[in-house]
């Protein structure tokens, strides 16, 4: 199992590179082809009637904002090992994410920018939530604060026995195989017994017979949410990967983030690979 198509989607010329540093590092790593998509809507995200001086404002930042985004993809993948691959789409209504999601589905990995809650396009434009839960393909969330070049050498896996945290592990095998280091985590509450305090591990041992030696780790944890265990653990063994499930349920006609995934999404410190 390798990536051989990942999907870069770019939506920010101020974080093009610090999203494309990592995915161009790893389509180097499995000599993949990279896709660089961005989507823009041709339709005001506003119902409030525009003048046509404010209307050519927008348009006119939206190419800058597009052109900036195909330069920065041109630089970072220039020379590199790897077939790259720029894609712009023009969307006629402001459902971005469903256009991005339509083509991640035929990708191995799909790489996106966190949320940035700073950013005035960010309620259309940053959707990483809606890829982990509806793309059917693992997702790679990169911080929109730092740099990460590199992603997958000392990997943390957060682990429970559920559908979703068992898709994350598997979808990510191609970067457990490479690391120098996998940790698992598993995190229970003080109220459990003593036997199931026992770590679990039998996905150490299904991870072993792919020739990964993890190391399994528990935490009792009551004081404080497991989110902030997850991510304090992560920043002790400076991990560069966090891999966990995406945990979602039905709310109306949407899909949400349940606590520990949202959590992690908004307050994320390292490279997080998400699967639904």
């Amino acid at each position: 199992m390798t990536y051989k198509t990942i999907l870069v989607y770019l939506n920010d010329s101020r974080r093009a590179e610090s999203v494309l540093e990592p995915a161009a590092e790893l389509a180097s790593r499995f000599n993949s082809h990279l896709i660089g998509f961005h989507a823009y809507s041709a339709v005001p995200a506003s119902p409030i009637p525009m003048a046509s001086s404010a209307l050519g404002s927008i348009v006119a930042a939206a190419r800058t904002n597009s052109e900036s985004i195909a330069d920065a993809f041109r630089r970072v993948t220039k020379g590199r090992p790897f077939v790259a691959e720029w894609e712009l789409q023009k969307v006629p209504h402001v459902d971005l994410a469903s256009i991005v999601l339509e083509r991640g589905r035929t990708t191995d990995l799909i790489v996106a920018g966190q949320t940035d809650p700073d950013w005035d396009l960010s309620p259309l434009m940053d959707f990483p939530e809606r890829l982990a839960l509806e793309s059917g393909r693992p997702v790679l969330v990169i911080p929109y604060a730092g740099r990460y070049s590199t992603v997958g050498r000392r990997v943390l896996i957060a682990w429970k026995s559920t559908r979703e945290a068992a898709r994350a592990v598997f979808d990510a095998l191609p970067l457990l195989q490479g690391a120098k280091s996998v940790h698992i985590l598993e995190i229970r509450g003080r109220a459990e017994d003593s036997e199931t305090l026992m770590p679990d591990t039998s996905i150490a041992a299904a991870l072993g017979r792919h020739g990964i030696k993890p190391e399994v780790r528990k935490s009792v944890t009551a004081d404080i949410s497991v989110g902030d265990e997850i991510l304090s653990r992560a920043a002790d063994l400076n991990a560069d990967l966090l891999v966990m499930g995406a945990y979602g349920h039905a709310r109306f006609r949407e899909l949400v983030f349940g606590g520990v995934t949202r959590q992690i999404c908004r307050q994320m410190t390292l490279p997080t690979l998400f699967s639904h």
